[in-house]
């Protein structure tokens, strides 16, 4: 058994960060109190655990059964969960604004989840292109299950390789369109081939990982966006064509009524470096907060 510890960036919750994910994720009731993740490091399985004191402390303790490098679950674990983003500048520019801050005051702590690679990311913002979460979630689960390997109870994403040699046909058997299909194997073809370096983008700008995600088929805008915030954590990415976004942004900072992108990104400028944090902590607020109108 490995076992480590990894320091995050402060203040941080877990168990809310875990709750959000879940309230994103129709389907069982998911136990917050550790995050459980099977993942591939170094290209082996490894069921990977974080749990965090009672006390809030800032200092995860890090473990897994499997025989895995300490530096290489510090690594993962800390990707997953963000332990780089430090959520203090944004609380002060939200002590700004009548609405989000007691917002930011109620979620104290929380940060986005992310997916264990950005392949994944790239391969989920395919999937939840222009159809709802519940049937994202439906058909994700599909593929990692049709796809993916199983280890201790737990399946791990498929890689790049795998997906690549898919066929369109096996892939539409998931749910997935057509196109989608296409746009799955040609992504994972990409990263196989070499064309597509992915762990790139973690050194590039916003604008520059931009120009890269756009410039692959099957991937937009929103795409784009999509996967600067939630796959590689910037803070201030929005993705203001998204639907959901649009209604929050108008329903808690407008007068009701769904904007346009044009408006979102006018509406979110106070927030600037941390548009995309006060939309997450808006879209959570919705779902998890009880007196919420």
């Amino acid at each position: 058994m490995a076992t480590t510890q990894l320091t995050v960036q402060g203040p941080y919750d877990l168990a809310l960060s875990l709750k959000a994910r879940a309230s994103f994720s129709p389907g069982p009731a998911e136990d917050t109190t550790a995050l459980r993740i099977a993942v591939r490091i170094d290209g082996k399985p490894v069921l990977l655990e974080v749990q965090q004191a009672a006390n809030k402390s800032a200092v995860l303790q890090v473990s897994s059964l499997d025989d895995a490098h300490p530096e290489r679950l510090q690594e993962q674990a800390g990707w997953i969960v963000l332990a780089d983003l430090d959520l203090r500048p944004f609380y002060r520019i939200a002590e700004n604004d009548p609405i989000i801050d007691p917002v930011a005051r109620l979620f104290h702590g929380m940060k986005p989840i992310r997916p264990a690679t950005l392949f994944e990311m790239a391969v989920d913002a395919v999937i939840e292109q222009q159809i709802s979460l519940t049937a994202a979630r439906r058909i994700r689960s599909r593929v990692i299950e049709r796809f993916g390997e199983r280890t201790a109870g737990l399946w791990i994403f498929p890689d790049p390789e795998t997906l690549a040699r898919a066929s369109t046909e096996e892939l539409r058997a998931c749910g997935l369109s057509g196109r989608k299909a296409e746009y799955i194997n040609g992504v994972a073809r990409n990263v196989v081939e070499g064309s597509l370096d992915l762990d790139q983008l973690k050194n590039l700008s916003d604008n520059e990982v931009r120009s890269i995600i756009s410039g692959i088929r099957g991937f937009g805008r929103w795409s784009a966006e999509y996967i600067l915030i939630r796959g590689l954590g910037r803070p201030d990415a929005v993705p203001a064509d998204d639907l959901a976004v649009r209604t929050m942004v108008g329903k808690y900072l407008g007068d009701g009524s769904r904007m346009t992108a044009e408006q979102v990104e006018q509406t979110l400028k106070p927030f600037v470096p941390f548009r995309g944090i006060a939309v997450f902590y808006l879209l959570v607020y919705h779902r998890l907060a009880p007196d919420r109108k």
